[in-house]
């Protein structure tokens, strides 16, 4: 018979044979407050009761300790003020909910539903259920408690844990002496005093060491003064203040300790012997604010003064200490408006100059004073006209050419060097540019197709050259900034996002902001010329340990936007959080789009009671489109990766955003687009003299490898699911305060001993978004000369696509429009040891009201036994019934699912996002598969096939999006293929509608969808929301998973002729043109029944159809390396074009390890270019 262990409970006896715990010993509570209902029932159990810890957690921790009996007692997801008792039985995890009735005394929901006794707290509970061994009602008895792991905060809630036990007047996080000099310092400071247990209650008979009570007091502060002042060094201070400084200490410190018994805190001695040492710095002050005044006046301009404030004359004052700070405050305030006015006038005078060098004359037409609101601003900047020198590719000869891009006058201009005058044909105005194709094959390559000024219906392309990919990118910006600008649409279908973090360092900026704000600095930044004096459309900036009061704060950003980028903005919400604090600010034009706006905060300070640490989050629509940013400021310290693990997925826990009747959904699936921002505090992970040694030759690409933020999405322990861009800047943490320069401070020198704080990228800005929808990034960089913290400010630019909140299809309102979403099967892989059955509810915003299946009834083997994997077939799962039928509005929708337990507490096992793009009025379903995720950890991943029917009302034809401009090669058909019975023109297109686009640094969100000629085929599973260490930042050329999953799309799929009627050509093009398929709303009439023309030698795609069945596997065979196969595959890259221009970073992201191996790797790549 097995031996019967009972907790030791806290505060037992650590010795002898376990004794069964006293039920009637009271825990002694603070005397200023009665104990709550939780705290009565928690009393004692920090054996087994583990607060606040996920489900999965809890399973892992049951797995662990390996023997059945094995028991923990969490808190329930689903009903507040319950808890689960977890059961741990032949490697299942049986679960039961422990409920309070009505008297507050809590019962197990035993399996067979017969009454359960009822018992005051938790603790009497797990006793008498131990005393009753195997006969309890449940699976099996309760045996071996399992507590919380040294990783866990036992104590961290005030209400569990017994050192809290403190009243109001005792307790040192109260005191001012705890919270001033430990709780308000960054972590980094904090490490004097051990984590945990907080420092006993002051001495109180040690609170008069002032020197408040007597004379010996007094004289002891004498002798101690004349000690001090006889090791000062004198040569260097003058006779005269030397006397003031004796004549202080002999007598004035007499007069000011009699003040401060009396409660006086003027100290009028002390106040004059600053003023006598202050004499000549006031008399300085005034003669620096008059010449500050002259400076200003002599760079005063009559266009700029009313954008700039100009600096102002301290009107005099006493000579008083604090007439004193104030004129030096004073002095800092004029030299900030200063530097903003001397920024303002040089660049105004700049761009006049630059300006008068135009190829039109000034009385051509101006400006339009209504612009679309997207990407325009209130006032008129001087944006000057930027040259492009470019290489034009036309009949296999190169010549050179300059595109010149005027922005306010919607013109593009060709120019030939050649040529001395201008040719006015080469002009070509905003609504003539249609698309923009870029090349993966080259990175500096570009298309570009202009419509034919007389006929209308042809296009001419015009096949680039740039000298480089970011020159390339610059250009393609500035044709949609643009075409947006002069856009004749009201309708905004696309807005232009700031995002900004800086921890201020408890300090106010000593310099302007304006490059931040501008996205000037190191890294990706935007043009600054061009693109850095137009406005965005909103303005998203988090700070953390700020200086300034929330008013102050505030208006110091609006009144920055607006002398430096000339835009008026209007506070959307601001959310403060001790020193977290997060602002939104919006053009005024654009207020009107938002609503439902809501605000919140976590704590995950000490104990999660304290501000400190913790986030501040903001939510709102713009139009029909959800918003979420959350700003943080995560535990310091390199040793606590796991503690700031923790944070993250205790703020996705704590945040109280989105729709009540979603709460079943926290914010990584409530909202289509999720920015989270601030000083996260993940630090570069290595040895202190190589991370130097790095730092010092930049070689950003080797610490990047060792960035604890990556190593924990590749790992899935936090923020799985986030994209961020590329990191080309230098590490923002820890700077010298007031210098330019990168000599990193990484050394503290404490009382404790010395503290390491490695250079690390600290402040971070990652997104998340919905599958399907539009977002990218511009840039991503540091401000490097904004000085006054320890840390830089980042900053990053989007510009995002929105939707519209309202239906504009009249017909598909109509009750007679027969619409449904259909599910044909769904399997999940659910990562759990429960044994149970699921259900599956289903959320959006296009249902009316919520849905659910009924229990799965089959299961698939998995071969992992911590995985569960339950069926649903077509007829367990529910006919979705939207509200409208019109096809733009339901392509724009999204379908929550939720994987919940039928049995124990119907908690969530994961939840995620399937889009409706692409998969509307199509003959067979299309298969998605998505990432399952519940309070921030990975549980498993739902597949299955889907696909709506809109009924028999005409849709209509979709408007093209104002971001669909720009398009990769890989996903845009080269109209000259599907003309067959003319040769292939070098210069003249037909005309396209709609072709699908995507931008080759927009995430994967807008890019997972198969061409429309394609879904009449048999679906691909396809990732519509990848896994974390498989989803890039941003697409690069040769990185492109679409690219992939095209070419996989065109090799199972040909065109359906009822849909698109192509004529293929014969021979040896044949297998090419086959695999061509037409854009999304493209109309292709079919061309006569003719002979087709001979195949030319070389014939042009934008397709590349690979000759070998695995052309990857067979070059890693050539190279010995055969086992690399899957990392390649499983990630996109599926053909050699598209991993010949990949990096050292890139191949460690897709999981290989062993640098010999990646030398042999980049070694072939090198020669394959060759």
């Amino acid at each position: 018979m097995s031996k019967m262990f009972y907790p030791v409970f806290a505060g037992a006896a650590s010795k002898g044979k376990p004794r069964s715990p006293n039920l009637h010993v009271s825990r002694k509570w603070s005397r200023a407050s009665k104990p709550s209902l939780r705290q009565i029932h928690t009393k004692m159990s920090g054996n087994y009761f583990h607060r606040g810890i996920s489900r999965l957690r809890a399973e892992e921790l049951l797995l662990s300790a390996g023997e059945d009996g094995s028991f923990l007692v969490r808190d329930s997801e689903t009903l507040q003020g319950a808890y689960v008792l977890c059961l741990l039985f032949q490697s299942r995890v049986h679960q039961y909910r422990v409920l309070p009735g009505h008297d507050n005394k809590l019962s197990i929901q035993a399996e067979g539903g017969a009454p359960e006794p009822k018992y005051p707290d938790l603790n009497s509970l797990v006793a008498d259920y131990i005393k009753r061994g195997d006969k309890n009602g449940l699976a099996f008895g309760l045996k071996f408690p399992v507590p919380p792991d040294k990783g866990e905060e036992v104590d961290s809630d005030p209400e569990n844990s017994a050192v809290w036990n403190y009243s109001d007047e005792e307790s040192p996080l109260l005191s001012n002496e705890f919270t001033e000099f430990s709780l308000l310092r960054d972590d980094d400071d904090y490490q004097d005093n051990p984590p945990g247990v907080p420092p006993p209650p002051l001495v109180r008979e040690n609170a008069n060491i002032n020197g408040l009570d007597a004379n010996p007091e007094e004289q002891k502060i004498k002798v101690t003064l004349l000690n001090n002042f006889s090791k000062l060094d004198k040569t260097s201070v003058e006779p005269d203040f030397l006397e003031a400084l004796r004549d202080y200490f002999e007598r004035g410190i007499e007069t000011d300790v009699t003040a401060v018994k009396a409660g006086d805190t003027n100290l009028p001695e002390f106040q004059k012997l600053l003023e006598f040492s202050a004499k000549n710095l006031q008399r300085e002050l005034d003669r620096f604010l008059r010449k500050v005044r002259t400076i200003s006046d002599l760079l005063t301009v009559p266009e700029t003064s009313a954008l700039t404030r100009s600096p102002s004359m301290m009107d005099k004052g006493g000579s008083s200490v604090p007439a004193m700070l104030e004129k030096m405050n004073k002095c800092r305030s004029n030299l900030m408006a200063l530097d903003n006015k001397v920024q303002e006038t040089l660049r105004y005078f700049s761009v006049s100059l630059y300006d008068c060098l135009p190829f039109e004359s000034l009385d051509s037409d101006p400006l339009p004073e209504s612009f679309t609101p997207l990407l325009s601003s209130l006032g008129k900047p001087h944006i000057p006209r930027s040259d492009f020198e470019v290489k034009l590719i036309r009949t296999g000869k190169q010549s050179k050419m300059t595109l010149s891009v005027d922005i306010p006058h919607g013109k593009l201009y060709a120019v030939k060097p050649s040529k001395d005058s201008f040719d006015p044909n080469n002009v070509f105005t905003h609504e003539r540019i249609t698309q923009l194709v870029k090349s993966t094959k080259d990175n500096t390559k570009l298309d570009m197709l202009i419509l034919d000024e007389e006929k209308k219906k042809k296009q001419t392309k015009f096949t680039v050259v740039f000298t480089s990919v970011h020159v390339r990118e610059t250009f393609c910006q500035q044709i949609m900034q643009m075409k947006n600008m002069h856009s004749s649409i009201v309708d905004v279908d696309q807005i232009s996002v700031f995002v900004g973090t800086w921890n201020m360092g408890d300090s106010q900026p000593t310099a302007s902001i304006n490059s931040w704000l501008r996205c000037n600095g190191t890294g990706k930044p935007r043009d600054p010329q061009v693109l850095g004096v137009i406005p965005h459309d909103m303005y998203v900036i988090g700070t953390q340990e700020s200086a300034m009061t929330e008013k102050d704060w505030v208006n110091f950003v609006k009144n920055h936007i607006k002398s430096c980028l000339m835009a008026d903005v209007e506070l959307v919400e601001v959310c403060t959080l001790w020193g977290i604090r997060l602002v939104v600010l919006v053009k005024k034009q654009l207020r009107q789009y938002i609503n439902r706006i809501q605000h919140s905060t976590v704590r995950t300070g000490i104990a999660n009671t304290l501000g400190n640490k913790g986030a501040v989050g903001i939510s709102f629509y713009f139009k029909g489109t959800s918003f979420c940013f959350i700003n943080c400021h995560l535990t310091s310290g390199d040793e606590r990766n796991e503690r700031r693990n923790q944070n993250y997925r205790d703020i996705i826990k704590g945040l109280s955003l989105g729709q009540k009747h979603l709460g079943l959904f926290d914010v990584l699936n409530q909202f289509n687009h999720l920015f989270w921002l601030g000083d996260l505090n993940y630090r570069i992970e290595d040895n202190i003299a190589t991370i130097l040694e790095k730092v010092e030759s930049r070689d950003i690409e080797y610490l990047i490898t060792k960035d604890q933020l990556k190593k924990v999405q590749r790992e899935k322990k936090g923020f799985c699911g986030f994209c961020e861009e590329d990191i080309s800047f230098m590490p923002t943490y820890r700077l010298p305060r007031f210098q330019i320069e990168y000599k990193y401070d990484w050394k503290k020198v404490k009382k404790t001993g010395e503290r390491i704080n490695a250079p690390s990228w600290c402040d971070r800005v990652l997104w998340r978004s919905y599958p399907g929808t539009y977002i990218e990034n511009l840039a991503y960089g540091c401000a490097d000369k904004v000085l006054g913290s320890d840390h830089r400010p980042v900053f990053s630019s989007f510009n995002v696509g929105v939707t519209s909140d309202f239906v504009m299809n009249r017909n598909s309102l109509t009750t007679e429009s027969l619409i449904k979403i259909v599910f044909h099967q769904i399997v999940a892989q659910v990562k759990t040891c429960c044994k149970q059955y699921f259900y599956l509810e289903f959320h959006s915003t296009c249902l009316a009201d919520v849905a659910s299946s009924s229990a799965n009834t089959s299961f698939q083997q998995h071969k992992t036994g911590f995985y569960t994997c339950p069926v649903w077939e077509k007829k367990q799962i529910p006919e979705l019934r939207p509200l409208f039928g019109d096809e733009e509005y339901l392509g724009d929708q999204h379908i929550l699912i939720a994987v919940r337990s039928r049995d124990s507490d119907n908690e969530s096992y994961g939840e995620c996002v399937v889009e409706m793009k692409n998969k509307i009025d199509i003959n067979k379903p299309q298969a998605f598969e998505c990432q399952l995720l519940h309070q921030g950890e990975v549980t498993g991943k739902l597949s299955g096939q889907v696909h709506a029917l809109t009924g028999s009302f005409t849709p209509r034809s979709s408007i093209k999006k104002s971001y669909e401009l720009v398009a990769l090669d890989t996903e845009y058909i080269d109209p000259e293929l599907m003309h067959s019975d003319s040769p292939p023109s070098a210069d003249t297109l037909t005309p396209l509608t709609g072709p699908q686009i995507s931008n080759s640094h927009a995430t994967l969100t807008h890019v997972q969808s198969m061409p429309a000629a394609l879904l009449d085929k048999p679906p691909i599973p396809i990732s519509q929301r990848p896994a974390v260490d498989d989803l890039p930042s941003v697409y690069k050329y040769g990185d492109v998973q679409s690219s992939a999953l095209f070419q996989k799309q065109l090799e199972h799929n040909l065109c359906d002729s009822s849909r698109i009627r192509i004529q293929l050509p014969t021979g040896q093009g044949a297998m090419q043109a086959s695999h061509k398929s037409a854009p999304v709303g493209c109309t292709v009439t079919e061309p006569p029944n003719k002979p087709p023309p001979p195949v030319p030698k070389k014939q042009p795609s934008y397709v590349n159809i690979p000759k070998q069945k695995n052309p990857i596997g067979e070059w890693l065979k050539g190279i010995n390396l055969p086992q690399y196969q899957d990392n390649f595959i499983k990630n996109g890259f599926d053909q050699l074009q598209f991993i010949k221009n990949m990096s050292k970073t890139d191949l460690m992201e897709i999981g290989i390890r062993n640098m010999i191996h990646i030398d042999l790797i980049l070694e072939s790549l090198k020669r394959m270019s060759l």
